[in-house]
């Protein structure tokens, strides 16, 4: 089989013009000659090719990930349309931004480690250790479990105005997380650790105090849209952390315009889904609906999200029988 080393340098003049193109085209293909045109379509059918080899035979080599990252930056180019089109739009929503998400799944999958394996430590060890572990939540939320009462409860007439604030927190929380990738994702694994480490720490609290139900009640309508959010946020970090610290054959600020391009993608997902998750927690999580209820609109709303992610905008070929 063909090494790495020999595949990328029989391609590497062809990636090469097709970089330059992109560059020259600065997101808008009118900006080029007809003849490039052509010369652009050719290079990204082409490059699309060398990438389905490369996912195949390469998929781990960072060689694949910076001709992902070509093609995707060509694919924009070829399809895009006036920028006033309802056409561009519904391509827009319906095929770049899911597949640029896809894009994004290994960071994807470095940030729920992140998260989830510091939830898992610190919910372990608060079972072992409650009195240690209610030591890391708030006075007054210590203060709540020792009266056994959660701190969840928003009293209706406050609903209104909580919602707004609660989505405006979801959202810089995100937005921390995403430009934290500009710190070579130091920023970004903090904030992944952090709330997973307190999200652990807080479900073992809970679970010693036997106010594990009550929580459940109340996160079950929009815990999983919004942890899903944080995650997808994270992810996109991580992409920008990457591009700074493994910049590849392309110069540093090339490897960031077409990562960065990529992870803002992701936050244009983030952000509303966000808005949702925030509404939910504002509304329908402190009311008196039943659990199954909140369950039910719970594993909708991330199913949904996930669905998006992983099924829209692909192209599913039948088996020849």
């Amino acid at each position: 089989m063909i090494t790495v080393d020999r595949f990328v340098e029989d391609r590497r003049a062809r990636w090469a013009r097709l970089g330059n193109l992109i560059a020259e085209a600065n997101g808008r293909v009118e900006r080029l000659a007809p003849n490039d045109v052509l010369e652009l379509g050719r290079l990204y059918r082409s490059a699309s090719s060398d990438l389905a080899v490369a996912r195949r035979d390469f998929a781990l080599d960072a060689a694949t990930e910076r001709l992902n990252d070509l093609v995707a930056g060509a694919h924009a180019l070829v399809y895009s349309e006036a920028p006033t089109s309802g056409r561009r739009l519904r391509r827009f929503v319906l095929h770049e931004l899911p597949a640029s998400v896809r894009a994004n799944s290994r960071y994807t999958a470095i940030s729920i480690a992140a998260f989830v394996i510091p939830l898992l430590a610190t919910f372990a060890i608060g079972l072992l250790f409650p009195e240690i572990a209610a030591t890391a939540l708030p006075a007054d939320t210590r203060q709540h479990l020792a009266e056994r009462r959660l701190w969840t409860d928003i009293p209706e007439g406050f609903r209104p105005l909580e919602g707004p604030l609660i989505i405006v927190n979801n959202v810089r929380v995100a937005l921390v997380a995403f430009a934290g990738g500009l710190t070579a994702g130091a920023l970004t694994l903090y904030v992944l650790v952090a709330n997973g480490a307190f999200l652990g720490t807080v479900l073992a609290v809970v679970q010693g105090y036997g106010l594990s139900g009550g929580l459940l009640a109340f996160t079950a309508a929009h815990g999983p849209l919004e942890l899903s959010c944080i995650i997808l946020s994270g992810g996109a970090g991580l992409r920008l952390a990457w591009a700074l610290l493994r910049p590849g054959d392309r110069s540093r600020r090339d490897a960031l315009r077409l990562a960065g391009a990529q992870a803002i993608r992701v936050m244009l997902l983030v952000v509303p889904a966000l808005g949702v998750a925030g509404l939910l927690e504002g509304f329908l999580s402190p009311s008196g609906a039943p659990l199954a209820l909140k369950i039910s609109v719970g594993l909708v709303a991330s199913v949904a999200l996930w669905s998006y992610i992983a099924l829209v905008g692909r192209s599913f070929k039948r088996s020849a029988s």
